[in-house]
């Protein structure tokens, strides 16, 4: 092992998960507070042991063959696992102070305050002591070994403390500084400096341009958040991955006024070493860990990113992401923020709902609900109804009313929950949502328990909300819940509706360490997210796609803008049906080529640089005779742009219109698109995005999802269309999409024209961009 190998950790185990956490931090005083570095106190929640441990070359080192020593370049030395990151048996701050005011003097001031119990080793060269701590003028002065040392300094002075670091031999800095990558060409070139000095010496990197990392497990808070102004924050589930700093403080400070309980909160910034998806393979095997938050803004390795999606998902952990860059202003901003590229949202949305996480749009939403999926029985299964329930007729109608808002539905009672609501309450008044005031001898709590039971027993409802509005005995009411709750197996969102008059009601939730709301609309993203994470966890984990014979690339591919007839060829090599036709270039060909097709026949100019063909008069259809044809060609040859010719083509016909498409989305590989087609393919949006390539049940799902699909089903007496064949076409295309990889930019067939049940589908227009 070499020198450099912090307490015991080897090469082949990449975050001291195994041997290294087990045996040389199984002794007592080892971590903080005596706890094991991995975590402790939550036991109960812990999964089946080395799981998913990592194997192997550590990541970024190359294997080589044994029997050939001499030809093996020197290796680094051994980086410190981020378990030990995470927590510390010894913490240098750089930049300390006693003023609160400063970055320094805040990190200081949290480690102390919330309890941090290893060596703690204040850095100023000015003071000979902080906070009653002896300081040392240089990391160098400090008496080793130092796990972490957290860096608050200016960034003209930062890379003389980054290789002081390094030649000391800490094990990894956490830099606050920010201005880096995040700030222009001269902030990068110093960042790249700075990890190039401590991937020399083995030495690990946190951000820069990061607020470090709350371990609330075991009381080592290496930040400098005001979120940490609290007196405590509580210890729980919920572990967190984000790339800004100061929303992860935040959402912490919300979590903390609903009482939500957190695990490790790590956020990595311009992730210069270590980045979003080594800390999610680390909280996946956490064992303090139940619940995984992510705030994204750009992947600086994708490929790994939905492979650690599917591994928490096996291993019980539900994964609730927000992703930023929705809107174009919003990517613009990511880009800037942290020197990341916001990929598409659709195609990060699709790559969650295949892999079973649950993507949000509200990270306040995504607190919430990982706190109810913390603390609160998860939903049986995927597409159960709510029961609505509470004492006022204005908040339950209020509530159901918002439940279509959110893809929510009512429960459907069944008979045994209808025969326990008919002994508190009359006949006419059986029925969701439930207005308690409609009790015989109003609202009890022995019948508001006995209803709320039934519903938790019933089949059909998976969850209860409660919302509560100012009446008597609000806090009573209250802390009958939690009871109710863990009994019946199922969630129960509480809504205090109230402002401070339900502080108390609040209260006695806190003390029961049970979960609640502030208003309706809370509850309601909350209950979507858990009914997300249960279509996630009821996924079926299916076998990897199987690849129809015959298919493969032409021997060569052209480059750029392809015209239709080159994208049709293309995709005829797949086995997706296109239109016969024929490029012509003079008025003579094209009615040779339409005699030889047959009438009708369409005809469109071919142009490399027009997508919207008929905004520009460049498609006539139906064209029965020669005549028509030699009058078509004209007018073509008349259009406001430059044609290579004329496009003959039958005149397929179809009962419906679909658009196919396919993408190399840069940095989370290629992906396919079926939808609504089309000139109003833009205007509806009425799409389905899966990562490629697909096996024929995802095609299905995807033609089901879309808003057209009673239509092709055959609502209303119409005929069922050839949807069979329009998934096939899928799947040939998504092979398609895996075969070129980054040489495909974009692909559009559009139309594919449905014909009915048993009659296939056809292309009938097309265009590509390859690289």
């Amino acid at each position: 092992m070499a020198k450099n190998a912090p307490h015991g950790a080897t090469a082949g185990d990449r975050w001291g998960l195994g041997r290294a956490i087990r045996q040389a931090d199984a002794g007592p005083g080892d971590a903080p507070h005596g706890r094991s570095a991995v975590g402790c106190g939550r036991g109960s929640r812990r999964g089946p042991p080395g799981r998913w441990a990592v194997a192997g070359p550590r990541h970024g080192v190359p294997s080589f063959p044994r029997g050939n020593d001499q030809a093996m370049p020197p290796s680094p030395p051994d980086r410190i696992p981020l378990a030990r990151i995470v927590s510390p048996r010894s913490v240098a701050v750089i930049g300390a102070s006693d003023d609160v005011g400063k970055f320094g003097g805040r990190v200081i001031h949290y480690l102390i305050k919330h309890g941090y119990g290893g060596r703690l080793l204040p850095i100023n060269p000015n003071r000979p002591a902080i906070r009653g701590l002896p300081a040392f003028p240089g990391i160098a002065a400090a008496p080793g070994p130092v796990d972490v040392a957290i860096l608050a300094v200016p960034v003209g002075l930062l890379l003389r403390e980054i290789e002081a670091c390094a030649e000391a031999g800490v094990g990894a800095c956490i830099v606050i500084t920010g201005k880096l990558a995040d700030a222009g060409a001269e902030g990068a070139a110093i960042e790249a400096r700075a990890v190039a000095a401590a991937r020399a010496a083995g030495m690990r990197l946190v951000g820069p341009n990061c607020l470090g990392i709350f371990n609330v497990t075991d009381g080592a808070m290496l930040s400098s958040s005001l979120a940490l102004e609290v007196e405590t924050v509580r210890a729980g589930g919920i572990g967190m991955v984000s790339q800004s700093g100061a929303l992860m403080g935040t959402l912490v400070s919300l979590g903390h006024r609903h009482d939500a309980g957190f695990s490790r909160c790590v956020s990595v910034g311009n992730q210069a070493d270590l980045e979003l998806c080594d800390v999610l393979e680390f909280l996946i095997e956490d064992a303090a860990t139940s619940v995984i938050t992510l705030y994204v803004e750009g992947l600086k390795d994708p490929a790994r990113f939905a492979p650690l999606l599917l591994r928490a998902r096996a291993a019980g952990k539900p994964v609730l992401c927000v992703k930023a860059g929705r809107s174009e202003a919003g990517a613009q901003a990511a880009r800037s923020h942290t020197a990341s590229l916001a990929g598409s949202h659709a195609a990060f949305a699709a790559l969650c709902r295949d892999a079973g996480a649950v993507l949000l749009d509200d990270p306040a939403a995504m607190v919430l609900a990982a706190d109810a999926l913390d603390r609160l029985p998860r939903l049986p299964r995927a597409g159960m109804g709510v029961a609505v329930v509470a004492s006022s007729g204005g908040s339950t109608v209020t509530t159901t009313d918002m439940l279509a808002d959110y893809g929510l539905r009512l429960g459907e009672m069944g008979a045994a929950t209808r025969a326990e609501l008919r002994r508190w309450m009359p006949e006419s008044h059986v029925h969701l949502p439930l207005d308690t005031g409609s009790f015989n001898d109003g609202t009890s709590e022995d019948g508001l328990a006995a209803c709320i039971g039934a519903f938790l027993r019933d089949d059909d409802i998976g969850s209860v909300i409660v919302p509560m509005t100012t009446q008597p005995a609000m806090a009573a009411r209250a802390a009958m819940l939690p009871p109710l709750a863990r009994e019946g197996g199922r969630p129960l969102l509480y809504v205090m509706m109230a402002g401070e008059v339900g502080d108390a009601a609040r209260a006695r939730l806190r003390a029961a360490e049970f979960p609640f709301y502030d208003h309706a609309a809370q509850a309601l993203a909350v209950q979507r997210a858990l009914e997300q994470e249960a279509q996630g966890r009821g996924r079926a984990v299916l076998p990897p796609p199987a690849r129809p014979p015959g298919l493969a690339l032409p021997a060569a591919l052209p480059q750029g803008a392809l015209t239709e007839a080159e994208a049709k060829r293309l995709v005829a090599a797949f086995g997706i049906p296109v239109t016969r036709e024929a490029l012509a270039t003079t008025a003579g060909d094209a009615v040779a080529a339409a005699e030889a097709i047959g009438f009708p026949v369409a005809m469109k100019g071919v142009s490399r640089a027009v997508v919207h063909k008929s905004d520009l008069g460049l498609v006539k259809l139906n064209l029965a005779d020669a005549d028509a044809v030699r009058a078509a060609h004209a007018a073509l040859l008349a259009a406001p742009v430059p044609l290579e010719g004329v496009l003959v083509q039958e005149m397929a016909r179809g009962a419906a219109e679909l658009i196919l498409g396919a993408r190399h989305e840069p940095g989370l590989g290629p992906f396919v698109l079926v939808g609504s087609g089309g000139i109003w393919v833009e205007v509806l949006r009425d799409v389905q995005l899966a990562p490629a390539p697909l096996r024929p049940e995802d095609a299905r799902a995807m033609l089901r999802r879309l808003a057209i699909w009673p239509v092709l089903a055959g609502a209303r007496g119409r005929p069922a269309l050839d949807t069979e064949a329009a998934a096939e076409a899928l799947v040939r295309l998504s092979w398609l999409a895996a075969d070129l990889g980054e040489r495909l930019v974009e692909l559009d067939l559009n139309p594919i024209l449905l014909r009915a049940a048993g009659e296939g589908c056809i292309a009938v227009d097309g265009r590509a961009t390859l690289a």
